[in-house]
């Protein structure tokens, strides 16, 4: 079976990224081409993920197992699903861990994923597209995480005395917006343009 290693760091306390881990639609929205579809208990929900890949363009639907132990910060998300259009079938195991960086200010997540992936799909797959598009995910989720966050922080922050001295809170955030659909060909065309800024700057360094 595959295995992929992603880390990525959020600059907010451990207690507060372990808290929002636990909610589940909230976690959802920051993944690019991930929905939630239901959710029958903290540890049991169906959902869909959405990927294009130039012309192709895949849809797996299915259920999602959650486990999580707060007292060594980590957890597991187990899921498969079935995209009819092209025959083919996904399952993977997604486990996690939060490690405490910066003195605590920020938080290091570590992700370790093992997948298997079957049907026609698998042929398109190949060549280090998959652990190409799940760098990317990473950094997207990384970011939408961050951002969900400081909009949910940055109101009570912000709280400031209205002309009668009462508090006046700030209009209310938006959160962050996601594409409904993973465009995993732009994802791969961004990591080789980063790639080859990465090599011209060695060589000009030299």
């Amino acid at each position: 079976m595959p295995q992929l290693k992603q880390s990525f760091t959020v600059n907010h306390a451990r207690p507060l990224v372990w808290a929002r881990f636990q909610d589940l639609p909230n976690v959802v929205q920051c993944i690019p081409g991930a929905s939630l579809t239901e959710q029958a208990s903290a540890t049991q929900a169906k959902g869909r993920m959405t990927v294009k890949l130039g012309p192709i363009k895949a849809d797996f639907g299915g259920d999602v197992d959650i486990e999580a132990d707060e007292s060594s910060y980590t957890g597991k998300i187990a899921g498969s699903g079935i995209d009819k259009s092209h025959a083919s079938r996904a399952k993977g195991n997604v486990v996690y861990t939060l490690q405490e960086a910066k003195d605590g200010a920020a938080t290091v997540v570590d992700v370790d994923v093992d997948y298997t992936l079957s049907g026609s799909l698998a042929q398109v797959a190949r060549g280090g597209i998959v652990e190409a598009v799940a760098e990317q995910i990473c950094k997207e989720f990384a970011r939408n995480l961050e951002e969900q966050l400081n909009a949910t922080l940055a109101p009570a922050a912000e709280i400031g005395e209205g002309a009668s001295g009462e508090a006046v809170a700030p209009a209310a955030r938006p959160a962050p917006a996601k594409p409904n659909e993973l465009n995993a060909l732009k994802l791969i065309m961004a990591i080789i343009r980063s790639k080859l800024r990465g090599m011209f700057s060695s060589a000009s360094a030299r």
